[in-house]
């Protein structure tokens, strides 16, 4: 299962350039040499175009005949092709900021752009598919978008990346993506109930690129752009599932202040307590334990192949420093982070993300029972008509008057009691009893059903990035 989720996401990897025959090279090189004929004007004269127009027919007829003179010409080609390229998309095209970007708002690194996006379409997000406005949402990323790039110098090319950037929705949720490309072993039954279920927004958004603009599609072509988006789908929902706990965690103080509930809210606030921390450290443990380290990786050695490129003369030819010198190698050193992320974020792991979506969906589900609760308790109004009074008396024209303090904090008083005891009452309530052992239940079911499956992959050489997962929730 694991593997051949893998296989469709990364069957055709690009190859380091140690690996490549001659003819491989050979076909390479046109494909380079056409390249660059579209980032500049006109073709820049290259060594080889020099040397061949210095041979003669004979000379030409006895390379095509030794086989060992034929394949040094194909590398010396292919290396003054792939050398002109890659300078071009370090420099020129500045492939590291583009890259930059897809981490900042695929991989949700920049934090204020996924609050402010969140904080204008939590509401759409939380409608059925068919009923989310689309344009809305849309609308709201270009905004989003803009205010984001106010503060953060940016290149042209990620300027095109932005006003490219649009949001779309899929018919399909993460974990049934991963089943139909990984040929899972639910049963037919089993994945048609799954389907037939109505898709929120939150669950069905991503994110895509209208059209990636030349020669930034070399590095991010389409296999790599779906790679980003299942990332940013799984990262996105984890963020917004933490989102909604810590909401329910905010609402949640409010009923600290009436003492008398303490006792009858234990159970529901160690639940909460419970769900916050998984998601929480599963959060981390992908942006800080996999992402990060593989993206500072990753930027160090295209700096040095950035450096390498405009110090060439520097650098001569040695070969001992680990980056990449081809344009081969970089395609191969970006898809190896990429198949490394896509790994150490369990999406390979089909058995794992389906355990993790049932705690996530869980954990929303729970946030959805409290809220309802929180309105039909009317909390939020009592605490607020409190709040008004006490600015209308604290700001009003008449004078301070003792009396009339003593009789709003009388008045409070009895308002937040009420209001206690109707909280209380509702606490002590069979159904509500039962909705919380039953989450509390479920939620512990699933979590040691994940932690289960942890526990069995993480001793394995291979998974070892599970362990500090492992140790994080356990």
């Amino acid at each position: 299962q694991m593997s051949s989720t893998r296989n469709a996401m990364f069957g055709d990897e690009s190859r380091a350039t140690s690996n490549m025959s001659a003819r491989d090279k050979a076909y390479t090189t046109g494909k380079y040499r056409r390249a660059i004929h579209f980032c500049v004007e006109g073709t820049i004269p290259s060594h080889s175009q020099k040397a061949k127009t210095e041979q003669t027919k004979e000379e030409e007829v006895n390379t095509l005949l030794n086989p060992l003179q034929l394949s040094r010409c194909i590398d010396r080609s292919y290396h003054d092709a792939s050398d002109t390229m890659l300078h071009l998309l370090m420099g020129k095209y500045d492939i590291l900021s583009s890259l930059r970007f897809m981490k900042k708002y695929f991989l949700l690194d920049q934090g204020d752009f996924f609050v402010n996006f969140l904080d204008g379409v939590e509401t759409e997000l939380h409608k059925e598919l068919p009923n989310v406005l689309q344009g809305r949402v849309q609308n709201w990323l270009t905004t989003t978008m803009a205010r984001s790039l106010e503060s953060i110098p940016q290149s042209s090319h990620s300027s095109q990346f932005a006003s490219s950037l649009r949001c779309c929705f899929l018919d399909k949720n993460v974990r049934d993506t991963l089943h139909d490309m990984g040929k899972g072993r639910k049963s037919s039954r089993s994945k048609k109930s799954s389907r037939a279920k109505v898709l929120a927004g939150f669950e069905a958004i991503a994110f895509e690129f209208k059209n990636v603009p030349f020669p930034a599609s070399l590095v991010l072509s389409p296999v790599q752009l779906r790679s980003y988006q299942l990332l940013f789908r799984q990262i996105f929902f984890a963020k917004y599932v933490e989102r909604q706990l810590v909401n329910m965690w905010s609402d949640h103080q409010l009923l600290k202040q009436m003492t008398s509930l303490r006792a009858a809210c234990s159970p529901t606030f160690s639940l909460r307590r419970r769900m916050l921390h998984f998601i929480q450290n599963f959060v981390y443990y992908m942006k800080f334990e996999v992402i990060e380290p593989h993206w500072r990786e990753l930027e160090s050695k295209l700096n040095a192949s950035k450096d390498y490129c405009l110090n060439r003369s520097r650098h001569g030819n040695s070969t001992e420093a680990n980056f990449p010198r081809t344009v081969d190698d970089l395609l191969n050193e970006h898809n190896q982070f990429l198949t490394r992320l896509f790994t150490q974020c369990l999406l390979s792991n089909y058995d794992l993300i389906e355990r993790a979506s049932k705690i996530m969906t869980t954990c929303l589900l729970f946030c959805t029972q409290i809220k309802f609760f929180m309105e039909s308790t009317k909390v939020h109004e009592t605490l607020e008509n409190t709040r008004i009074e006490r600015s209308m008396m604290r700001f009003g024209k008449k004078k301070k008057n003792t009396d009339l303090e003593a009789d709003f904090r009388a008045k409070r008083e009895e308002n937040i009691q009420r209001c206690s005891d109707r909280i209380l009452q509702e606490y002590r309530t069979e159904n509500y009893q039962h909705m919380i052992k039953k989450f509390d239940q479920v939620f512990t079911s699933h979590l040691a059903e994940f932690m289960k499956n942890l526990n069995s992959d993480f001793g394995q050489r291979s998974n070892s990035h599970l362990t500090n997962l492992f140790m994080q929730l356990d």
